[in-house]
């Protein structure tokens, strides 16, 4: 997967470098920029689009490629962890050498440091795409790289809880998705050009459920990268790293209270 987001990033330069002409960046040149463009710019709006790609193609990049990854960890180990705890592998140990605490923080590290591996290879390969497209790359790539991290831990923790509450992995990959799916589409709503019935209503569940989402902890993030406050970006990514703490702690009495039975 890893091999597979580093090959779409270097696709995404490559036609970002045929989009540049004596203007600058002019998307019309380039097929798939002017697709994407057109789309992000009728949703979010034209300024949002200027912005992302102020510095070049990099920290959209960097996102579109850490997704897949990322994604595909998140529903590898929660998909596993239910399979194994319906299995009876997780009762086995907790029986032996570890509690379910212990099993659960193991899955957890794994995927932190699997992560951490795969967004350094993401780094690199495009860090090395931009030198031989004679572009460089801007601050905003490495701090969209630092925010992509930090919000690798409570989305983690999110799929751990899923796992221990769920009966079965299907239940639990349902209601990973299902959560993860929500804060999306609340946090796209946030930035997207919509009526005003359908902003506020956008604004009030956002309201209730921004705080429990970690992709409004990386907003704060991305926002105080704009304004240059770092004691701002400071305070979102300590946010990130408390919720994923608050969602194990929550995990660890769950599992004491549920036990590690499906």
């Amino acid at each position: 997967m890893t091999t597979i987001a580093i090959s779409l990033g270097c696709f995404l330069v490559a036609g970002f470098t045929t989009a540049i002409d004596s203007s600058g960046f002019n998307p019309g040149q380039s097929a798939p920029y002017e697709l994407l463009t057109r789309a992000l710019s009728g949703a979010f709006g034209v300024t949002f689009v200027e912005k992302l790609f102020a510095e070049g193609p990099f920290a959209f990049a960097l996102l579109a490629c850490a997704l897949p990854v990322l994604l595909y960890l998140s529903i590898a180990s929660v998909f596993r962890f239910g399979q194994e705890k319906g299995a009876g592998y997780v009762e086995l140990l907790v029986y032996g050498p570890a509690d379910g605490t212990s099993c659960f923080l193991a899955v957890f590290l794994k995927d932190v440091l699997l992560a951490a591996v795969s967004l350094a290879a993401l780094a690199l390969a495009l860090t090395a795409a931009a030198g031989f497209a004679h572009l460089a790359t801007g601050p905003l790539f490495r701090w969209t790289l630092l925010v992509a991290f930090l919000v690798c831990l409570p989305v983690f923790a999110y799929g751990i809880l899923c796992s221990i509450v769920a009966a079965n992995p299907s239940g639990a990959l349902a209601l990973f998705l299902g959560t993860q799916l929500v804060f999306l589409l609340v946090f796209a709503g946030s930035f997207a050009i919509v009526g005003a019935t359908l902003h506020t209503v956008s604004s009030v569940v956002a309201s209730v459920l921004q705080w429990a989402s970690p992709l409004y902890y990386a907003g704060l993030c991305f926002r105080a990268i704009e304004a240059a406050q770092p004691a701002l970006f400071a305070a979102g990514g300590v946010m990130l790293v408390v919720l994923a703490a608050a969602l194990l702690a929550v995990a660890h009495v769950a599992i004491r209270f549920a036990g590690v039975r499906a």
